[in-house]
Order: structure tokens, then sequence, then C-alpha cells
């Protein structure tokens, strides 16, 4: 978390996007996504990381050589481009995205919640607190526009406190809102379940497929509300929205690599959609593979060297019934093909079946797609962890820490964000048999 004083353009962005994973030795070829919300500055600026990738690759790749080699006329720099323009996946945030669609259909702008908001804040006058204090009653919570359904939780606080507060408007008139209920009661009903569905986001990580997952349980409640004034229109801006965070590369591989949604006889894909998603999981492959750091290569080649005599075997065993071993670079296109194809040959699972561990009993069966689908899976569906992070700096930098300093602020924020991380962390750190040696000779 950095602290910005300039405008928030794309580039400026970029740069700072750039910065931080320098700061933590990250290069930008390691990015498989991104995850922001639908602001077109950080769209731009995802856009702007995809450049900067291309840029590197286009850098990396062709050298004099190959450019004299080219065709007259070619355009190779636009090429590559164009087939290197999805390495980083732009994902846009699915709980913004969800809250956009609910004020899509109602927003503040809406006449009974620009009434009920006014209530609402009456309710703060003091001369109201004793019916509150004596009825046991909550005030209803003014809505923040920051804050994800915060109209819904006002507008569930007035219904579920209806009795009082129709108590309370025969004693004053002025906090009546008998003419709001058929809203609230209509209101609360078609949109419960995106509340409940915002709920579930909120969790420590919810992968791009279990995002879907609940998006889709949501929509299935609300077609169970029957005349509802709102229902409707609910349903088209959600399936408008989900058109958008479908088309990412990412979404589309993450729906592919969860048995819940790629099975025997389903129709989440076509024929030809399954066929460039499976060249996407081939991509990533090949990206994961040339990553590999010179460290780990270095212990492969160590531990070969000194299984030298089975080597040797190998050669006498080839020496007796012919073959040759794989030495290829990367895993045989073919079965890896027949790999991703058996996916969908599988048997459909339920909506709450643990895709996690169904691809961690797969590491050593399928090692390639198991490879990918944990970079898949491990991609955000939303930015809660940064929202929570803002909750962290607020307690963290209170009034009476103004004075930290700017890296003591990020090392405070680094542990508590991260304490379970930590913890594993610090009992790797010592050899703590020694530790208590030590102790006991002093």
């Amino acid at each position: 978390m950095i602290e910005v004083r300039e405008s928030q353009t794309a580039a400026f962005l970029k740069s700072k996007i750039l910065e931080t994973l320098a700061e933590y030795n990250v290069s930008v070829e390691r990015l498989f996504s991104v995850t922001c919300d639908n602001g077109a500055n950080m769209v731009a600026a995802v856009k702007q990381l995809k450049s900067e990738i291309e840029l590197q690759f286009f850098e990396e790749t062709v050298d004099e050589e190959s450019i004299a080699d080219v065709e007259p006329g070619r355009d190779i720099s636009e090429e590559l481009s164009t087939e290197f323009y999805e390495r980083v996946n732009l994902v846009r945030c699915a709980v913004h995205t969800l809250q956009l669609a609910i004020l899509d259909v109602v927003n503040k702008s809406h006449e009974s919640v620009k009434n009920l908001t006014n209530i609402a804040k009456k309710c703060k006058n003091v001369k109201y607190k004793t019916n509150f204090d004596h009825h046991g009653a909550s005030l209803p919570p003014v809505w923040s526009q920051t804050r994800w359904c915060g109209i819904f939780k006002m507008i569930e606080s007035f219904k579920t406190q209806r009795n009082f507060f129709e108590q309370l408007a025969s004693q004053f008139t002025e906090l009546d809102i008998s003419s709001h209920w058929d809203f609230i009661n209509s209101y609360h009903d078609a949109f419960r379940p995106l509340y409940i569905c915002t709920k579930k986001m909120q969790e420590t990580h919810v992968s791009l497929s279990d995002f879907y997952m609940a998006w889709l349980m949501a929509t299935s409640e609300i077609k169970k509300v029957k005349n509802n004034p709102f229902v409707a229109s609910i349903l088209t801006s959600l399936n408008k929205r989900l058109a958008t965070l479908r088309e990412s590369r990412a979404f589309k591989m993450a729906l592919f690599l969860d048995p819940r949604f790629n099975y025997r006889g389903s129709t989440v894909f076509t024929a030809v959609e399954k066929e460039e998603i499976q060249g996407f999981i081939m991509d990533t492959w090949k990206r994961i593979h040339d990553l590999e750091s010179p460290s780990s290569l270095n212990a492969a080649n160590d531990t070969s060297s000194e299984l030298g005599c089975i080597d040797e075997f190998d050669d006498y065993f080839t020496a007796m019934f012919g073959g040759s071993l794989d030495t290829d670079q990367y895993p045989n296109e073919s079965n890896f093909l027949q790999q991703m194809q058996s996916i969908g040959l599988e048997s459909r699972q339920n909506h709450s079946y643990n895709v996690w561990d169904h691809w961690l009993r797969r590491k050593s069966t399928h090692p390639e797609l198991y490879a990918v689908a944990m970079v898949v899976l491990a991609t955000p569906s939303n930015q809660v962890s940064v929202e929570r992070a803002f909750s962290a700096l607020s307690l963290v930098l209170s009034n009476l820490r103004t004075g930290l300093a700017e890296d003591t602020l990020a090392n405070i924020l680094l542990i508590k964000l991260n304490k379970d991380l930590f913890q594993q962390a610090v009992s790797s750190l010592y050899n703590w048999k020694d530790v208590e040696n030590v102790n006991q000779q002093n």
C-alpha cells in the first residue's frame, strides 16, 4: 500500500505498479492477472501493463538476424502484440461489478431511497434517543457510497423493525414512512440474494469459478421471487454485467478446470470455445515452465548427475528393448491435449465440491494441468483483500500514531495483513532446538 498525491492516470498507476513489483523483486513477466475495479483509469493501467510485457518479450525474442529474415512489409511487432495481448489477464472485481448491477436497478436517485435516507439521518437526533433505548431498537444505518450493499442494510433495518417505526411515526409524524412500506418489502425480497452473495465474496479468497457459482445461486434465488417489480430488471442487469466478466481469459480457464462446470454433456462452452481455452492453458503452462527459477533447474540437474547409474541403466534398457526417453523441453502436446480433453468427460460434481482438493489429488497424475490450475485458482475474483487492507490501515495509522515513518508503516501492514504466513515463516527461521540449548546454557 502506497500513498499517492498525483493524479491517478493510467500511466501513473502503471509506473507505481512496476515500482512496487521491483521493490519485491517480481518481474512483470510473472504477472498472470490483475484484479481491479471497473474504473476507466485502472482498466487502462492494466492495458498499459500488457504493453509493457509485449515490449519486453519483443526485445528478448527478436534479434537483428530474425528481423532481417522477415518478409518486406510484414509488421512483426504488431503480430507479437496481438499474440501476447492477454499475457496479463484483466479480471474485473466481481463484487464491484455486482454492486454496479444493483445500482443499475435502484440507486441513490430513487425517490424512496432519498426519502428513507433522510429519515435515517433524522433518527440520529437526540430527541428520539429515549424511544430507541426504551424499545431496544437500533438506528437505521445511513448508507455510504463506498460501502457495499449500504442501501440494502438501511432498508433491512426499517423492515425488521417495522412495528417500532410505525409506533415511532404515531408520535413523531416527521418520521412517517407508511408510503414506503411496499417499496421496502419489494426491495428487501428482490435484493436479499445479492446481499448474501456479496457476503460470500468477502471470504479470505474466492476463486473465479467459486464467484460464478455464488452469482448463479443468487440469480436462482431471485427468480423464485414472484410478483416483484424489481426482479425482471435485476436479472437483465446481472446478465449484462456477467457478460463483461466472462470475457476474461482467466475466467474461461477457471470454468474449464472446474468439474462443476466442465463435465460430460456440459453446455457451458461450445466445441470452438473449448479448443480456444485449451490453447490458453497450453500457453500458460509454457509460461510457467519458462519462468522456472534457475535454482530449481540447477537442482534438477544436480539430481540427474547424482543418478548417473540410472541413466546408464536407461541406456542398457533401450539397447535391449528399443525406444527412447522423452527429452522434450515441453510436455508431449498430444498427451497434454488428451488430458485437457479428458476433463470434459468426467462426471459432474455438486455445487459445493472442493475444486482445490480436486487438483491437489491430481498433482502427480496431471502435473502440467495441476501447475496451471494452481495459478488460475489463485487468481482473486475481487478486491475484498484491498478493502480489508484499508480497514487495517485505519487501525494502525490512528490519530495517535501519525508520526510513523513510511517504511515502519509498510512493515507493520505487511505483518498484519499476512499474519498466517508470518507465523509459518518465523517457525522456519531458526532451529528452535539450538535456541533452547543456548538458553539453557545461559
